[in-house]
């Protein structure tokens, strides 16, 4: 095999599981969105006149949470075939090393939102964790379709 050609080919995905990949990070990002509309837009007003969150708010989270345990899996299934093959041939560095602390915090701001006591501490990491998570998609697109 040529050098160019195995170059080409390190940490390169079967497409099975570049699909999978696709549709877990797709799911994850498209809930958690959902659930970010209908914590601060959709409402609903009870029969005394007051404004409440919509019922399907906790839904769209648990929703996102359990997509959210699918691609934290799959970062693991990714790691010594193509973030480590990727990473040790200095292909994609830029976007990948980005990804990657990316993913960490997603991973432990999400911890921390589930486990965290204080109110205020929650409030702050939940807005780091739902602007870096919407920032994802991009770094997401860059990493798959440049080649760094």
């Amino acid at each position: 095999m040529s050098a160019a050609r195995h170059k080409h080919r390190v940490g390169t995905l079967p497409a099975r599981r570049r699909r999978a990949v696709h549709w877990i990070a797709i799911g994850t990002w498209l809930t958690g969105a959902i659930w970010l509309i209908f914590k601060y837009f959709v409402r609903v007003t009870d029969e005394f006149g007051f404004d409440n969150p919509h019922p399907m708010q906790q839904w769209w989270l648990t929703a996102h949470a359990v997509v959210a345990v699918f691609a934290v899996w799959m970062f693991g299934v990714l790691w010594p075939g193509h973030v480590l093959r990727g990473w040790n041939s200095h292909l994609r560095r830029p976007t990948g090393g980005t990804l990657f602390g990316i993913m960490a915090f997603l991973t432990l701001s999400g911890v921390a939102l589930y486990y965290l006591g204080s109110d205020r501490w929650r409030s702050w990491i939940s807005i780091l964790h739902w602007a870096v998570g919407l920032g994802a998609l991009i770094a997401f697109l860059l990493h798959r379709r440049h080649g760094d």
